[in-house]
């Protein structure tokens, strides 16, 4: 059983409704809503696609957990990390929430994929990749946070081809980005012939224009794209979230109950 308590320096988070744990450094880079959503729509989404999983930037394994944990994907998840403390933190993750086997942590480099994986061994890839482009903004002088938030490791043609070296033909790969980058990842994906099939887009409120959006592309077939209704994460629903992602998320009783 690995130890419950964090190490110095981290914190011990819970996420979802099934009771999901993991490991962060109190000051680096932390998990946001955009992991709950994307293994969501990657459960929903591919259904329809059976077999292993890779998970490219694992970072502390909330996707990959939830997808086991959570959304009944069978798996196995494969979860590869690029950062050795963090992906030492993934590990220990993996072994608190009992999914030895389930979820099986990978330290390597996405950029070397055709090296790490037998090419077409899986059925899905999904990635939760960083969102700011290198030379776009500030990026963290903290190493961590650098490489989750900031393309200084990767960029999304490098995601988009170690999705495509992994994936068999007809399996799917489901990605979150910035609204903003839009036409671009889908075209680095149609240049890859990952063709989109899903398009959902993420708004903050019924009202506000969109800040996410969530895309499942398939590799060798292009069935046409399915633009899905939007996902509204704020509402009147518990905790102040829509019904549909308060349905996602392990809400206080107090807060379902509207007391």
């Amino acid at each position: 059983m690995a130890p419950v308590n964090p190490e110095d320096g981290e914190t011990l988070d819970s996420i979802g409704t099934a009771d999901v744990r993991v490991f962060q450094r109190r000051t680096g880079y932390r998990f946001t809503l955009d992991a709950v959503l994307l293994a969501h729509f990657a459960a929903s989404e591919g259904g329809d696609l059976p077999g292993p999983v890779l998970e490219l930037g694992a970072g502390s394994g909330v996707v990959s957990l939830l997808l086991v944990k959570q959304f009944g994907v069978a798996g196995p998840v494969d979860a590869l990390e690029l950062q050795p403390a963090v992906h030492a933190r993934l590990t220990r993750a993996v072994a608190l929430n009992g999914c030895e086997g389930r979820v099986r942590p990978v330290l390597g480099d996405l950029r070397q994929a055709r090296t790490l994986f037998v090419p077409g061994a899986y059925a899905q890839v999904v990635s939760n990749p960083p969102f700011r482009r290198a030379e776009a903004g500030v990026v963290s002088p903290d190493a961590e946070r650098a490489v989750s938030k900031s393309e200084v490791a990767c960029d999304a043609p490098s995601v988009v081809a170690a999705a495509r070296h992994a994936l068999r033909p007809g399996g799917g790969v489901s990605l979150v980005y910035p609204a903003a980058r839009l036409a671009e990842v889908l075209g680095v994906l149609t240049g890859a012939r990952l063709f989109p099939r899903v398009l959902r887009a993420v708004h903050a409120r019924v009202d506000a224009p969109a800040t996410r959006f969530l895309v499942q592309a398939l590799r060798d077939q292009d069935r046409g794209l399915s633009v899905r209704a939007p996902l509204i994460v704020h509402g009147d629903g518990p905790g102040g979230y829509s019904a549909e992602v308060a349905a996602l998320m392990d809400v206080p009783l107090a807060e379902r109950e509207g007391a």
